[in-house]
C-alpha cells in the first residue's frame, strides 16, 4: 500500500513539473521576474512580438548561453527579439544586490532590459526547469505560445532550427 501511494505521489510530481516546462503548442508558463534594469516582467511580456528566449538554470552555463548568443547575433530577424533568462538558485548568504551587480558588470548595459534574472530558484521553478549546465532555447510566438523548445548546447543544426521557427534566414 505505501509503495503504491509513493508511486502515485511521484507520478503526480513528475507530471506537474512536466506541465510547467515550456512545451511547443502551449502558452509559456506563468512567471514574475525582474530584469537587470530593475523592471518587473511576467509571461505576458512575451506577447505581442516573436521572441527567442535563451535560458540557463546553472551559473556554469553562462558560457554556453554566450555561445548561443554569438551564433544567433545578427541572424534573428528584426520582427523578433532575443531575451536572456537567468534562473539560478544561489546560496542565500550572497546578497541579491551582489548578484545583480556582478550580472550587470558582465552584461552590456544595452542588454539589461532583455536579461531577466532570478537568484532564488523561483524563476526556474515557475518555468518547470531543472538545474542544468545545458541552456534552453525557446521560440515564442506573438500570442505567447511556445513554437520550439531546444535543450542543447549550440550547434549549427540547432541554430538553424531556432531561426527557421522564428522565420529567419
Amino acid at each position: 500500500m505505501n509503495r503504491r501511494w509513493l508511486a502515485a505521489c511521484l507520478a503526480m510530481a513528475v507530471s506537474a513539473t512536466g506541465w510547467a516546462d515550456p512545451q511547443p503548442g502551449r502558452a509559456f508558463p506563468a512567471f514574475a521576474v525582474n530584469d537587470l534594469a530593475g523592471q518587473r516582467h511576467t509571461e505576458r511580456d512575451l506577447q505581442g512580438r516573436w521572441s527567442v528566449v535563451l535560458a540557463i538554470t546553472d551559473k556554469d552555463a553562462a558560457g554556453a548561453v554566450t555561445a548561443w548568443h554569438q551564433a544567433l547575433e545578427g541572424r534573428v530577424p528584426g520582427h523578433a527579439r532575443v531575451l536572456y533568462f537567468t534562473a539560478l538558485d544561489i546560496f542565500p548568504l550572497v546578497s541579491t544586490s551582489t548578484i545583480v551587480s556582478r550580472a550587470r558588470a558582465r552584461t552590456p548595459q544595452n542588454r539589461w532590459d532583455v536579461t531577466w534574472l532570478s537568484r532564488d530558484g523561483a524563476f526556474a521553478e515557475q518555468m518547470g526547469l531543472p538545474e542544468s549546465e545545458t541552456p534552453w532555447a525557446y521560440v515564442v510566438d506573438p500570442a505567447g505560445r511556445v513554437v520550439l523548445a531546444v535543450h542543447a548546447m549550440v550547434s549549427p543544426p540547432q541554430v538553424e532550427r531556432v531561426l527557421a521557427a522564428v522565420g529567419g534566414p
